[in-house]
């Protein structure tokens, strides 16, 4: 079998991941669009609007887009023969395209780290990725982490690619010293590799006020214990099973993907303060649970995500497409 990958921006990160997985790939070749010299093309989201007029061109072509991340992309996988993402909040979304799908869980390419925790006076927490789930975890794991930060030395690492904080913000804690990071992938091993505490605040913020506008005569037995979540469709462990390369244990919001996976002893999920406010500390003050839970979700990520794994099973799934002539 042979296979061909395209995109117009092979720098956008989620471009580079999936590149730098598939490179593993003996079947795999990059930026090639001799179609005739293949029997499967990948596309990625950037680029769906393609997909129509090869479809038209090499109707024998399987072709799948890959990272869907906007209901705009419906149009073009009407065109396509399969869909490969990353996520099950995805995967419920585009069960409406009805074609079949792969689930591959894209992230940096970086190494596992055999970490060994330490007891420790100050305890770091680390954060990576955007600036508007910090933002949205004001409300949250900030609240809890001021809380805590009453108790422990507390140390919150926020990687990303933005300005460093200046700490005015809403989601910047009190008690605890915040330490910016400019993102690079050394410094995923460099910087929040040397972590002790990984979170994962994913959920948006959601304006209870809607729930109760919306109410009807029944009321559908509305409470203001109730609760209500806000994520995005392309939600997915990506920011968790970086921590696991790293053998650092998570807390993670209430998602789907963070429900799916951290269980068993393999991370934390929390939602409310309270519950980020105990999660946290059950971390912080026992170095044999970080010991236990960081090796427990690095045997998770191996099992489940490793690259190596996912493309022989994206392998076996493309060969299943392959024989549907």
């Amino acid at each position: 079998m042979k296979i061909v990958f395209n995109t117009t921006q092979p720098h956008a990160p989620c471009s580079m991941f999936y590149i730098d997985a598939f490179k593993r790939m003996k079947e795999m070749s990059f930026f090639d669009q001799d179609f005739d010299s293949y029997d499967v093309a990948l596309f990625m989201t950037y680029d769906h609007q393609l997909v129509e007029q090869v479809k038209q061109r090499y109707p024998n072509l399987k072709i799948g887009i890959i990272d869907p991340r906007s209901s705009k992309v419906f149009k073009s996988t009407q065109h396509c023969d399969f869909l490969i993402l990353d996520s099950i909040e995805m995967e419920d979304f585009w069960r409406v395209s009805r074609k079949p799908i792969f689930r591959y869980a894209e992230y940096p390419d970086i190494p596992y780290v055999k970490k060994a925790h330490e007891e420790k006076n100050k305890i770091s927490i680390g954060y990576h990725g955007n600036q508007i789930h910090l933002e949205c975890m004001a409300e949250t794991t900030s609240r809890a982490l001021t809380e805590l930060g009453k108790k422990y030395d507390l140390e919150l690492l926020v990687m990303h690619n933005g300005q460093p904080p200046n700490g005015k913000e809403a989601w910047y804690p009190e008690n605890v010293s915040v330490r910016h990071v400019p993102w690079s992938i050394e410094n995923y091993v460099n910087e929040l590799g040397n972590c002790d505490i990984g979170i994962v605040p994913n959920n948006l913020v959601h304006n209870d006020a809607a729930k109760k506008a919306a109410q009807t005569n029944n009321q559908f037995n509305y409470s203001l214990d109730d609760y209500s979540l806000r994520f995005k469709m392309p939600s997915n462990p990506g920011r968790f099973i970086i921590f696991g390369k790293l053998g650092i244990p998570v807390v993670a919001d209430f998602y789907p993907s963070a429900l799916q996976y951290l269980q068993n002893g393999a991370g934390f999920v929390a939602h409310n303060p309270g519950g980020w406010y105990h999660c946290l500390e059950e971390l912080i003050t026992s170095r044999d649970l970080r010991q236990k839970m960081g090796e427990s979700l690095q045997c998770l990520v191996k099992d489940e995500f490793d690259f190596d794994s996912q493309n022989e099973k994206l392998l076996s799934f493309l060969k299943s497409m392959q024989a549907k002539r």
